[in-house]
């Protein structure tokens, strides 16, 4: 059994977090729904809202495959809540690593409950300039979370690596690990 002392006290606020997230990700998509339906919204000249039910992956990819989505979505709220689960051992997280795993859960929380309840994830932001014929594909606040959070997680293995080499390149007695 763990010690409490040796317990970081602050470890469950990235549940807290993505809660946060989810609710923002399900009120928005919530309003999109029920606003859009009956077609697009100019908000910008680069940026319009529009009703989308996509039954596939980022990008529209493997469109119809809700059954499988579904069960990757599982696997990824299981492991990444593992991971904030684990944050309760380190005294102090990385604060990008802790985020990375908050956004990267509420992303993967909200489009699961999207698929859970509607057989789709619901996705309205479509970011677009006619005039060079940029068309970005339509997305969520989900998909931003997982997004952000992937680069941060990528950021944060990186500053990792380096604060490690370069504690190793201080200490001439540590051996290099392979």
């Amino acid at each position: 059994m763990q010690n409490s002392a040796n317990v970081n006290p602050r470890w469950w606020w990235a549940f807290v977090g993505a809660v946060l997230v989810i609710v923002l990700d399900q009120i928005t998509k919530y309003i999109a729904t029920a606003e859009l339906l009956d077609g697009p919204v100019s908000v910008l000249p680069f940026l319009t809202f529009r009703y989308f039910c996509n039954t596939g992956a980022a990008f529209s990819i493997l469109q119809g495959y809700t059954h499988f989505l579904t069960f990757v979505g599982i696997a990824f709220v299981i492991y990444f809540s593992w991971e904030i689960w684990r944050l309760r051992r380190i005294q102090d997280p990385p604060v990008l690593f802790a985020i990375a795993l908050t956004l990267i859960l509420a992303g993967a929380g909200g489009n699961l409950i999207d698929r859970a309840t509607q057989g789709c994830v619901v996705d309205f932001i479509h970011v677009h300039y006619n005039p060079i014929g940029f068309n970005f594909p339509i997305f969520n606040i989900a998909d931003s979370a997982v997004c952000i959070g992937a680069a941060s997680w990528i950021l944060a293995a990186i500053l990792h690596r380096e604060r490690s080499d370069n504690k190793i390149a201080e200490d001439p007695d540590q051996t290099a690990r392979p």
